[in-house]
């Protein structure tokens, strides 16, 4: 399969899945969802996968949203399209994953590049990197930290990272239960080796069966909202301000 902006492959049981634009910080194009879809769907279906690693190439996990791709949708429809035909399915298909996916980061994780850490079983994190849920920072959402956040993090810190936009320190996650592993550079490989070894004693039936009982977490009311809001975001026109005030590299002015 063709993947343009993720590597993928299998070595040692374990599927591995790079974002690959470390020129824009593994920034999510559409491309990007598209590709990282095919990758969760491969790895969900090989039965020579037993785990799920995602990382980003570069500086950093991924820093979000690529604004100056998606920042100027020419309609509701486009808009529309790129919630309901890119993100979504997206987001089903790492759900629908009942093999573990360990969330590997080391750098910032920002915006819809900080959910997928969320979303994954388990995150390491080197102790440079950076989490924020700051879609909200440039007129967006982070829509998945409100579905799937409390039942993992701090709430209060939770509310606080969405209305502040304000980013975490990999230990200040680790307090608040974003990341599981916090450790330095130099120790996130052998970090990961170590998860993997234990996992691999683990029966695989067992963690299906337990990631089906956390999908019952996934109330479909609230995922429906989720995307709803998303689109109402970006298509506002404070998500306009947002994205052109990140390309001119100038703070939006959304109270005037």
């Amino acid at each position: 399969m063709n993947l343009e902006n993720v590597e993928y492959g299998i070595a040692n049981h374990i599927a591995r899945i790079e974002m690959k634009r470390p020129e824009v910080l593994n920034a999510l194009s559409k491309g990007m969802f598209r590709d990282l879809k095919k990758a969760f769907g491969l790895a969900t279906q090989d039965d020579d996968a037993r785990v799920v690693e995602i990382t980003g190439a570069g500086k950093a996990f991924s820093a979000g949203l690529d604004i100056r791709e998606v920042g100027g949708f020419k309609s509701r429809t486009e808009a529309k399209q790129f919630v309901y035909g890119l993100v979504k399915p997206f987001w089903d298909q790492l759900f629908k994953c009942e093999k573990p996916v360990i969330a590997l980061v080391d750098g910032p994780a920002y915006g819809a590049g900080a959910e997928i850490a969320l979303a994954s079983d388990i995150v390491v994190a080197s102790t440079e990197s950076t989490f924020a849920f700051s879609g909200g920072r440039i007129g967006a959402l982070c829509c998945m930290s409100g579905v799937i956040g409390s039942s993992l993090m701090n709430g209060r810190k939770l509310v606080e990272m969405n209305l502040a936009g304000t980013p975490l320190t990999a230990d200040e996650a680790s307090h608040y239960g974003l990341v599981s592993h916090s450790v330095p550079r130099e120790e996130l490989a052998s970090t990961l080796e170590k998860i993997i070894r234990d996992i691999m004693h683990v029966s695989p039936v067992s963690n299906s069966s337990f990631k089906r009982i956390r999908r019952t977490d996934l109330p479909k009311t609230r995922l429906e909202t989720a995307y709803r809001e998303l689109l109402r975001t970006i298509t506002s026109e404070d998500f306009r301000e947002g994205s052109s005030a990140f390309v001119a590299k100038r703070a939006p002015e959304y109270y005037r």
